[in-house]
């Protein structure tokens, strides 16, 4: 069964690549059959060295997703590489993309994480039209949005500086414009703190229904 499987499986996923290879592009497909295929996605692309996975984002509610161990928050967890999940049929030729940044910290994690948020946003979307928001806890964290928009390289009337925390403000302001990909950064985990609900990330990822690509540090 296991063979048979495999081989039909290898065959469908053979026809769907085929106009990628038929434009010149090398193509590698693997099957793999493991009765714990969310575990197996984060350890193929570490098998490969890929440097992005992109992967249809499932619908899902909060509850369900704390009541279920789904393979969108698995990845977010345990990826090697930056993940880019998919919610919409489509998008616009003119492409808007929210940066959700934290510059309420300033530690070393938190700081890299910036930078990766920054880096991917304008390296990989060329053209597009940036956005930068950060939500702050109270008014002593406020952060003046022409800071915001000097860290992020992007004109001030870009940035948003909104009091809440950011599982309600990012959702809100991408909205707000009609972002078309909102990227976040999260914090690779293992052992107990991989099984703690309530990141940041994952929680964004209840809230939207645009894509979303979240950039990580391990």
């Amino acid at each position: 069964m296991e063979r048979v499987e495999t081989a039909r499986h290898q065959a469908w996923l053979d026809t769907l690549v085929a106009p990628l290879r038929e434009a010149g592009l090398k193509v590698v497909v693997e099957v793999e059959w493991t009765p714990l295929w969310r575990d197996a996605i984060a350890p193929a692309a570490l098998r490969a060295g890929a440097s992005l996975i992109i992967k249809a984002a499932n619908a899902r509610t909060g509850a369900q997703r704390r009541l279920l161990k789904t393979a969108d928050w698995t990845l977010l967890r345990n990826a090697p590489c930056p993940v880019y999940q998919i919610k919409k049929d489509e998008i616009s030729t003119n492409i808007k993309v929210l940066m959700a940044i934290d510059m309420s910290r300033d530690d070393a994690l938190h700081t890299q994480l910036n930078d990766l948020v920054i880096g991917y946003g304008k390296a990989l979307l060329v053209g597009a039209s940036i956005y930068a928001v950060n939500a702050y806890s109270s008014a002593d964290n406020y952060i003046y949005k022409d800071d915001l928009a000097a860290k992020a390289g992007i004109d001030a009337a870009n940035a948003y500086t909104i009091e809440g925390p950011p599982e309600k403000v990012i959702p809100e302001i991408a909205e707000q414009i009609e972002a078309d990909i909102v990227i976040v950064g999260t914090a690779a985990r293992d052992g107990t703190k991989a099984a703690m609900i309530g990141n940041t990330a994952e929680k964004i990822l209840d809230a939207i229904a645009i894509n979303i690509l979240t950039v990580n540090v391990s």
